[in-house]
């Protein structure tokens, strides 16, 4: 037996929570819409296919302003809803933000794809925990006069999408949004896992969405110097030279594995920190609180990072981000390994979905 298997097969999982067997928090149900990929079957076949789903085309707004980038990743069919089906009246579905729309379906397509009628989870204490960082909607609304009745409030803000897919559910359980930048989706995915483990809630729809719908908010990024003008995210490679911004909208079904009737994975632990002060800016990423974050969760998973086949990595392809995380990762796993450690992001096909993205990585790995 080969070192490498002999620390796989002493791979101790979940040394932190220690749930009894069936007790795991498990992903059961998924469900997304991606550039190019109106769903998940869709999405597999554009990865394995190694399809670069960036466009240039002005289904967004006229590519006119030399500063914003020609290109992004845009998901289709955004103005489509069935209001009747969802219960929403036609005057608020005319006004109601897309990507809260769209939250809506996906999250129905994902509770079915758990094998779960959406009518037998009412009253239950599922959980909803969204991610959203910018809405363009919102921020057009409320500084328009084309006000109905006061519908950009209950329908146009962030936080009422979460709230939203609780009323439409008849579900009681805790019902937020999570906005912490790239990080959203992953930090709303922590706080789902540990309030199914408390009992806080017996199920959770843990979801995001994100939409380039105004030039304006492309042209602050492009003057904060993160994105590109040639539309690729040049994932660690020496090119790399800022990311491109994308849309998308994914959305997974969380609970314990003895209730599940099928499994994508197991959530084994999760873990978060903040870097705090640093004099490079609040925006630099940092290697040494990357590195001292997957070094604790490892060890408190008890789980050998020798036996770690693959990372799938935040990879935003900028000059100052990629190195600082492929450094971390190094320091980290690649001491006393057998086999090679394989990293990638799916930001290299379709860019980045910012606040969602973390679960559009979740969404790709489940696939690897």
């Amino acid at each position: 037996m080969t070192r490498y298997e002999e620390t796989k097969k002493t791979y101790k999982y979940l040394r932190y929570a220690k749930p009894e067997q069936g007790e795991e928090v498990v992903i059961s149900g998924f469900a997304g819409r991606f550039p190019e990929s109106d769903n998940m079957e869709k999405l597999k076949d554009n990865l394995f296919n190694c399809k670069d789903c960036i466009t240039a085309d002005e289904r967004r707004w006229k590519l006119e302003h030399s500063e914003i980038p020609k290109q992004t990743g845009k998901i289709n069919n955004i103005k489509k809803f069935d209001a009747l089906y969802f219960g929403t009246h036609f005057k608020q579905a005319h006004m109601m933000d897309p990507m809260s729309r769209m939250m809506l379906e996906h999250t129905y397509e994902a509770i079915i794809d758990a094998g779960i009628n959406p009518e037998d989870i009412r009253g239950t204490k599922t959980g909803v925990f969204i991610s959203i960082c910018f809405s363009d909607t919102e921020a057009t609304i409320f500084q328009s006069t084309f006000q109905i009745a006061g519908f950009g409030i209950t329908i146009c803000s962030r936080d009422m999408v979460a709230q939203s897919i609780s009323y439409w559910l008849g579900v009681t359980g805790p019902s937020y949004n999570v906005d912490t930048g790239c990080s959203s989706g992953l930090y709303a995915m922590e706080h789902a896992y540990r309030a199914i483990l408390s009992g806080e809630c017996e199920y959770a729809i843990v979801g995001g969405s994100n939409l380039c719908l105004h030039p304006y908010t492309s042209l602050q990024f492009a003057r904060l110097g993160v994105l590109n003008q040639d539309g690729c995210c040049k994932v660690f490679d020496e090119d790399a030279n800022g990311y491109t911004r994308s849309e998308g909208v994914s959305v997974v079904f969380l609970q314990k594995a003895k209730t599940a009737k099928r499994i994508y994975a197991t959530i084994v632990h999760t873990k978060t920190n903040c870097d705090g002060y640093k004099k490079e800016g609040i925006t630099y990423p940092s290697k040494k609180m990357q590195s001292t974050l997957l070094e604790k969760f490892y060890k408190e998973c008890g789980a050998s990072t020798a036996c770690i086949p693959y990372i799938e990595a935040h990879g935003t392809g900028t000059r100052v981000g990629d190195p600082e995380e492929l450094n971390s990762i190094d320091q980290i796993f690649t001491k006393n390994r057998a086999n090679p450690l394989k990293i990638g992001s799916i930001k290299s096909n379709i860019g980045h979905t910012e606040g969602v993205s973390g679960i559009c990585s979740i969404a790709k790995f489940q696939y690897i």
